[in-house]
């Protein structure tokens, strides 16, 4: 067998040939364990239809789960399945956008149709050889019984991140997926159909309506930690500095109690259930001063000129979204210079939803953070509220 090393930056990767198709390894990990790996990860190229790039399972430095393959084309963003996760995590294989780093093997004409070991000379190298792989029809798979120990994420240059923008048309960090959708509708590199394809209505205000409201009155531990993200938030923003952005306000208990707190509040949520309903709720209420505005309407396109809002809160809201990427900047045009965003969500955890039914995705504390700062906004603080929730919070400025 003849190999061969390609290089760039900090990354480097050994190709060899062998009988069943070509192997590539991430030479910054560990040999990749058991003896007879290769074979291993060969083995699953004729398991399931086309599939053609087998991936390792990744360990890093510290022994959890560094890795079960990557995701790029979802609402997360680009990100390690399963980060995180106890080593002994994942016992079967897992289905993935792309591998970047550890060991993989590819069915021989696929590699040479994706471009071959000229693919892999970025620090996206394996992003670029999967997502072609992808583009072509062909699946790729990352299994458990071939491991290595790896901690690498990408570092792309200036030149790299041009380059796979101007082939794929999307940020390969933080992609946009309307827009991946517009370009490459049709084709194989949308293949999750549960996060491509179209979802049911949003039901929850029909069946439950005022829940939130409900909630707050008659169950303590929900309004403890109510009471906490508004205080939060009041000791996040100043009252008198400007309006506050209830963004996904649902039934409107949020925005009633930043006004309770002092704010200026408009919410605004794509449901007209929901913004009815949180009409009639404040209507219900007194107020000293202002009463919480609401609006219809879209949070993708927000109907504000920018820099509108000192502070825009995003609670229990970005796990129910197929693209928050494109809401995220969004939030960023309508916030002033140093007006922050206060964001909420349950914490992802291996095998378990807080809401299967209405949650596209959940996160973790770094998927959160890595999707917020792709935004262009920086994280100022974080935290968990916990007890029977298993919450998230970050707090982010506009610089």
């Amino acid at each position: 067998m003849t190999a061969v090393a390609t290089q760039s930056g900090t990354q480097l990767w050994n190709i060899e040939q062998i009988s069943d198709g070509v192997v590539a390894v991430h030479r910054i990990g560990s040999q990749p364990q058991p003896t007879d790996w290769a074979q291993h990860l060969a083995g699953y190229l004729t398991l399931l239809g086309n599939v053609q790039l087998v991936g390792a399972k990744r360990l890093g430095r510290a022994g959890a789960i560094f890795s079960m393959g990557e995701f790029i084309v979802h609402p997360k963003g680009f990100h390690h399945l399963g980060a995180g996760s106890p080593a002994e995590a994942f016992r079967f294989p897992e289905e993935v956008d792309a591998v970047n780093g550890g060991a993989f093997v590819v069915a021989s004409d696929a590699f040479e149709a994706a471009g071959g070991t000229d693919r892999l000379s970025g620090e996206l190298g394996g992003i670029e050889l999967s997502l072609r792989i992808r583009q072509m029809g062909g699946r790729c798979i990352v299994v458990p019984d071939v491991v290595v120990v790896e901690d690498s994420t990408p570092t792309p240059s200036a030149s790299d991140v041009d380059a796979f923008q101007a082939h794929w048309g999307f940020d390969w960090n933080a992609a946009d997926l309307d827009v991946v959708q517009q370009r490459w509708a049709g084709t194989a590199l949308l293949w999750n159909v549960r996060l491509h394809g179209k979802a049911l209505p949003f039901e929850k205000y029909g069946a439950r309506p005022g829940m939130h409201w409900e909630s707050y009155a008659t169950v303590e531990v929900y309004r403890q930690r109510a009471d906490h993200l508004t205080k939060l938030v009041a000791q996040t923003a100043q009252s008198a500095c400007g309006p506050v952005l209830d963004l996904g306000c649902g039934d409107g208990l949020f925005s009633h109690l930043l006004v309770k707190a002092g704010f200026e509040v408009v919410g605004i949520d794509p449901e007209a259930a929901a913004i009815e309903q949180a009409k009639q709720q404040v209507n219900r209420q007194t107020y000293p001063c202002t009463i919480p505005r609401f609006v219809e309407g879209d949070g993708a396109s927000l109907p504000f000129k920018d820099g509108s809002f000192q502070a825009v809160v995003l609670f229990d809201v970005i796990e129910h979204l197929q693209n928050p990427i494109r809401l995220l900047r969004e939030v960023r045009r309508v916030l002033a210079t140093n007006g922050h965003l206060v964001v909420s969500t349950p914490a992802w955890q291996l095998g378990a939803w807080s809401d299967p039914v209405y949650h596209v995705t959940e996160y973790t504390m770094e998927e959160l953070a890595r999707q917020i700062g792709a935004a262009g906004l920086e994280i100022v603080n974080s935290g968990t509220i916990g007890g029977v929730y298993r919450d998230l919070v970050v707090i982010a400025r506009n610089g």
